[in-house]
């Protein structure tokens, strides 16, 4: 396959796409149900924090936004209350403020990445706070040329404006930009905004049992990050 497009920009999706928030979830709750004794699967736990907070980000209108650690955070109570888990207030905020900025990068992404950016503006362009993008990039050594967070945004993914906003700030036409991303959603409303795209399979991105669903047609469908740097240098 080759690049044949006029692309100037990646704008990379970085929670799920980049980071790997299903193990650092699941690593949080384990913490806490070992230390209390508490019987329940955190795989699952790990996988409702992600859905419920991910709902709330992404379904928002432009009236009194949250940002991603005020979602976890009522994610994580939601949580204990439907679960009737008895954890203290530190522990509560340890797995909602804490966890959140423990997450890894996928193993196949920083090579390909310091590659992309020989050739490439590489941007964050995330649904994340921006404490969570700049403490997990910082740990992970991912250095960006730009992050641009919803956050200051002030719209979320996918809401239309943030892409425009973001191709706006970064003085392309959208057509120049390319939305990189696991999740269909986001490439969908990127479309919309005339980005072109690129999905990138995460199999492990809700766990063992992950199910992906590549639901759009894209400018490429890669499985890793080695796939899409060799068709974007070629």
């Amino acid at each position: 396959m080759k690049n044949d497009l006029n692309i100037k920009a990646l704008t990379f999706d970085t929670g799920g796409t980049i980071l790997d928030w299903h193990s650092g979830f699941k690593e949080g709750f384990k913490k806490i149900r070992d230390k209390n004794n508490l019987n329940f699967s955190t795989p699952e736990y790990a996988n409702l924090m992600r859905k419920k907070s991910l709902e709330k980000v992404t379904n928002q209108n432009n009236n009194n936004l949250i940002n991603f650690d005020k979602a976890h955070q009522i994610a994580v109570e939601e949580i204990i209350i439907e679960k009737k888990l008895n954890v203290t207030e530190e522990e509560k905020y340890f797995l909602y403020y804490i966890t959140p900025t423990k997450l890894k990068v996928w193993p196949d992404f920083l090579n390909p990445f310091q590659l992309l950016k020989k050739k490439y503006f590489c941007v964050s362009f995330t649904l994340l706070s921006n404490r969570l993008v700049y403490t997990n990039s910082k740990a992970n050594n991912i250095s960006w040329d730009l992050v641009l967070s919803c956050e200051t945004l002030e719209a979320y993914k996918p809401n239309i404006e943030a892409y425009k906003k973001t191709a706006n700030l970064l003085q392309f036409k959208p057509e120049e930009c390319l939305m990189i991303a696991c999740h269909s959603f986001d490439l969908n409303a990127a479309q919309k905004a005339g980005y072109k795209t690129a999905f990138v399979k995460r199999d492990k991105e809700w766990g063992k049992n992950t199910l992906i669903n590549v639901d759009g047609k894209y400018d490429f469908v890669v499985n890793n990050f080695s796939e899409l740097q060799k068709i974007l240098d070629n």
